[in-house]
């Protein structure tokens, strides 16, 4: 959201750290105890010395960017609101203050419920807030925003299917809030918003970066393309759509890596105890092993240790 920078690319910087910063977030909690997992809205800084008005740095940065991207709306309907008329050209403005106003909401019942402790909330009931401006947003973006076959149509197109499986992420994560897999998904999702904003801001923004055929529009605006360049330019979108989503997905997969190993194979380990706690419980090395296999889940290095020391033991 308005935060000085170029049209797009300040809100793409802005989702892009946001959902990079609840992805490691929920990577690391994930690793360290999976039996405790739970998902959050928002996560407070690692420091738990500081008081708790500064551990919600989150929430004051997305409540200044809202306010920044909210008073920049405001102020090219400010003349209209006067005139008592709002032409068709600038109620795109209105529109964004709509969904402005949700996350506004989202981020100042969140400061409320942290700092005072006057606003106890119940369990998903912040998740749902924020999920509702993302709901307002896509609702903005489908039926009241770029109507037409153009670029750029196409391209908010492809930002309603993040917005749209960001919304169902997040409603399966009220449902289920232990769920891993659902939490992860979600911010995968709220760093590809990021992603495709800011890629959306390089074509609004730089002529350079467009497809061969497109260029400025005479009167300003976005960027539009000669009719026989045009399936060539979404074709274009859609690769670069899919190695946006590519890139997102290697990296979580290689920072789960990471931080499984970084942090003792605790997810092995508590699958391990989990497996032992049953009716059943297993002693010997071989059966453990086993069983290990069957839930496709390595013996902890222990096991294979003590393993390895009684095949080298003398008869």
């Amino acid at each position: 959201m308005g935060i000085g920078l170029p049209s797009h690319i300040d809100q793409g910087l802005l989702f892009g750290s946001l959902g990079l910063w609840h992805l490691s977030n929920t990577l690391v909690s994930f690793a360290k105890s999976p039996n405790a997992f739970k998902r959050r809205t928002w996560f407070p800084l690692p420091i738990p010395s500081l008081p708790a008005a500064l551990r919600c740095l989150e929430l004051w940065i997305l409540l200044l960017a809202v306010l920044i991207f909210l008073a920049t709306q405001i102020s090219h309907i400010t003349g209209d609101l006067r005139r008592g008329h709002i032409p068709s050209a600038h109620l795109q403005r209105l529109q964004h203050i709509t969904f402005g106003m949700f996350f506004l909401a989202y981020t100042i019942t969140g400061l409320a419920s942290e700092i005072s402790g006057r606003l106890p909330l119940p369990d998903g009931a912040l998740h749902g807030i924020f999920a509702l401006g993302f709901l307002m947003e896509l609702f903005v973006f489908h039926l009241g925003h770029h109507p037409g076959d153009t670029l750029e149509s196409f391209v908010h197109m492809l930002m309603q299917v993040v917005l749209a499986g960001l919304v169902l992420a997040m409603a399966l994560e009220i449902a289920h809030p232990y769920s891993f897999l659902a939490s992860t998904v979600r911010c995968m999702l709220l760093a590809l918003k990021g992603s495709w904003f800011f890629h959306i801001g390089l074509l609004l923004n730089y002529p350079r970066f467009l497809p061969l055929g497109c260029g400025a529009h005479p009167g300003g605006g976005f960027p539009v393309c000669a009719s026989a360049d045009l399936l060539r330019a979404k074709s274009i979108q859609v690769l670069v759509f899919g190695w946006h989503a590519l890139g997102i997905l290697v990296a979580t997969i290689a920072g789960y890596a990471f931080l499984v190993g970084f942090h003792g194979g605790g997810v092995a380990m508590e699958r391990y105890q989990r497996i032992g706690s049953r009716p059943g419980v297993l002693h010997t090395i071989e059966e453990l092993e086993i069983k290990s296999e069957e839930v496709a889940t390595p013996a902890p290095r222990s096991l294979s240790r003590r393993r390895s020391y009684k095949g080298m033991a003398t008869p």
